[in-house]
Parts: C-alpha cells; structure tokens; sequence
C-alpha cells in the first residue's frame, strides 16, 4: 500500500481501479494467523486528516464491487499504523470513524466483511446507530 496513493483516491485525483491495483499484494501471510502489511510512508511533515466521507467513498466502492473486502482490510490496516493519516477520536465522528477503522481491521475479533455488514457500516458512520452488535 502506498499512502500516497491512497491520499489521491481520497482526493478524488485517482479511480478505485488504480487504488486496488496497488493494494494488491500489500498483505503477506508469514504464518496460518499472521500476516504483515507493507506500507510505502508519506514523506510529509503534514498530517492528512480522514473524514467521513473518506470512509464513506471505500464503504461506497466496496459495495459497488470496485473495491474487494481484501482491500478494505489492507486500507484499514494502513490507516491503523499510520503516522501520516489521522482522525479525532475525541469528536463524535471521529470515534465513528477510529471504530470502523478498527473493525475492518481486526475482523476475525469483531465483525466479517459483508455486503451486509458494509451496510451496516455506512448506516452507523451517517447515524451513530451501531447495529453490527445486534447480529
């Protein structure tokens, strides 16, 4: 995964195509439970701040197919250890965001990627109503 790239989908300057493509092989499995992600990092000293709607375009483009829910896992795992995107956990949406972050991450502890659970996503990240705890 290359942050910078991932910063150009999130501006709108590349397709999902072109994101996916470079997210491909990203994760390698070193053992049956392990895997580690390879990240090229933003040569920046600024910070991109992740947004709603940032989140709301990968949970759109998974759902139209444009994304695979493999790509969804290498992105969140990106934005979970990068220094270079961030998000104020202190704030409403910003706790929305850290949480669905962390969840597609950690899937195997919380919640698998579905068409279902990607609806489920979207819903709590527009209304704070989290529903994935009820299944």
């Amino acid at each position: 995964m290359t942050e910078s790239i991932l910063k150009e989908y999130f501006e709108n300057k590349i397709s999902s195509e072109f994101l996916s493509a470079d997210l491909n092989g990203s994760i390698k499995k070193l053992t049956y439970d392990t895997s580690q992600i390879s990240v090229v990092e933003m040569e920046s000293d600024s910070e991109f701040e992740v947004e709603q709607s940032h989140l709301n375009k990968i949970l759109n483009d998974a759902l139209n197919g444009n994304l695979t829910f493999d790509n969804l896992k290498t992105i969140a795992s990106g934005l979970m250890f990068s220094d270079y995107f961030t998000w104020d956990s202190d704030t409403e949406i910003g706790n929305r965001i850290a949480t669905i972050i962390v969840e597609l991450d950690n899937t195997e502890i919380n919640f698998p990627i579905s068409t279902e659970n990607l609806k489920l996503w979207k819903k709590y990240l527009e209304s704070g109503v989290h529903k994935l705890n009820e299944k």
